[in-house]
């Protein structure tokens, strides 16, 4: 589960992990060329022959590469994967264009894909609308006036995608994968991790001004005065930091066993009663007797906060997570400030375009239904039968050696075949299309459906609690 209002990505400042895509990517296209030609004369350009692999094998593998390539103003990072993904990234803005245009049958997966991207695409009625879409929202953050109406309001805004103090998912189960488990994680920063409240460099200093910038243009941009906004920016970054002291650092959270801790709920229910778990989990719909809990410390921090901060403070919190949730769904001041915020984190020097968003986001929301279209155009049911038979196949072929093999007892054997043909195949698409009813997409109204599509999303995920994670 991300954290409350930040997601994790490759960017300008953090190239650590593109490096070593990058260098596993030319390893094997390296490899691929020499296996497939012993000629002297290939040419493997991005190989920088006057480096010695054994002092530095990212410089001689990737030097070249990475001294020449450009990233896109409207990019926060570049790669091999971006090379490649792009026909497809084409592929599916031409069929949004496409579908968008024609008149399809009301409740279809073409009228859904299609109305939503039009609606998107529509920015002059999202500007019409400035924030209104979220006033209602607002209203009922005000209208909070105790503990148990303000963990009413998390837990059904957390049923919408509006995270805030509870990081509630659901996954496998790390001591038996082939059930999922309900699970919880330290959650409810604006900045990317508990470091940067701390951290007191330059750098991070200016990610924390950008920071509070934003959240005092988004409460002026829905009604407060710079005054009261930039008190109110403030509240909510102290509120932030009390919260970070609980967190565990990235280099803790790497500990698998010490985030492990499954607990039964009766359990958790006595230890936090400011939260109350039983009742939490009802109202969400997640029927568990034990839920991990991968940061303890984060949700004892969380039971005392819930009481030693007024609930005015905490109101106007959550009305800064709600607006922060939701700037990019609003009009354009909205969409502006929150990039000039996330800019300074990536680097990125121009948004993108409408079109490439909204592609993003029709994949977030409706992801399968864009990928039936897809397939339906470009990977025929021919296609993906053909490449179940070379699958079979290969199994076959396997098969038919482990039978051979002299050194394996006829028991061995058996168990070795049974986990070859175990294999889950996953061939271009599923079997069973994921069924998208209970999504309402209207043509005028983007932030409905964007909220819709995330409603649909998060009761799917729910309901996998103790079924097989297959």
């Amino acid at each position: 589960m991300p954290s409350k209002r930040f997601s994790l990505h490759f960017n300008r400042n953090n190239r650590d992990y593109e490096k070593i895509i990058n260098a596993l990517y030319c390893i094997l296209s390296s490899y691929s060329l020499l296996k497939t030609s012993r000629k002297k004369d290939v040419a493997i350009t991005g190989i920088d022959s006057t480096l010695r692999p054994g002092n530095d094998f990212f410089r001689y593998v990737n030097g070249k590469w990475y001294d020449s390539v450009s990233i896109p103003a409207s990019q926060s990072g570049v790669g091999a994967y971006m090379f490649m993904n792009f026909p497809q990234r084409i592929r599916l803005q031409g069929i949004l264009d496409s579908i968008s245009k024609s008149n399809n049958p009301a409740g279809s997966i073409a009228q859904k894909v299609g109305d939503f991207y039009a609606s998107g695409m529509d920015t002059v009625t999202i500007d019409k609308r400035g924030y209104t879409p979220i006033k209602p929202l607002l209203a009922k953050i005000e209208a909070i006036s105790d503990l148990p109406s303000l963990m009413n309001f998390v837990v059904n805004e957390e049923k919408a995608g509006n995270y805030s103090i509870i990081g509630f998912g659901v996954s496998p189960d790390d001591k038996n994968s082939s059930m999922n488990i309900a699970q919880l994680y330290q959650t409810g920063l604006g900045l990317p991790d508990r470091d940067y409240y701390f951290k007191s460099d330059s750098s991070t200093v200016a990610i924390q001004e950008a920071y509070k910038k934003y959240l005092t243009v988004l409460f002026q941009l829905t009604g407060s005065n710079a005054q009261e906004a930039k008190k109110n920016a403030g509240l909510v970054y102290d509120i932030d930091k009390q919260l970070a002291l609980s967190h565990k650092t990235k280099v803790e959270l790497r500990d698998v066993q010490a985030n492990y801790n499954k607990t039964a709920v009766a359990d958790l229910a006595k230890r936090h009663p400011n939260i109350d778990w039983t009742t939490f989990l009802n109202n969400l719909g997640a029927k568990t007797d034990f839920i991990n809990v991968g940061q303890p410390a984060y949700y004892d921090a969380l039971n005392k906060l819930l009481k030693t901060i007024p609930i005015n403070n905490w109101k106007i919190y959550l009305k800064a997570n709600s607006i922060e949730r939701y700037a990019d769904d609003l009009s354009k001041p909205f969409v502006d400030a929150s990039f000039e915020y996330t800019k300074v984190l990536s680097g990125q020097a121009v948004q993108k375009s409408r079109g490439e968003k909204m592609a993003n986001i029709v994949d977030n929301y409706l992801g399968e239904a864009l990928g039936e279209l897809y397939v339906k155009k470009y990977f025929s049911e021919d296609a993906k039968k053909r490449m179940l038979v070379l699958v079979n196949n290969l199994q076959k072929a396997y098969a038919k050696r482990i039978d051979n093999l002299q050194w394996m007892s006829p028991i061995t054997k058996q168990k070795a075949k049974e986990k070859l043909f175990a294999i889950t195949k996953k061939i271009g698409y599923p079997d069973k299309w994921r069924d998208y009813s209970n999504v309402n997409i209207a043509r005028n109204a983007y932030f409905e459906n964007v909220v819709s599509g995330s409603k649909a999303s998060i009761s799917i995920s729910i309901g996998k609690i103790g079924q097989a994670s297959r």
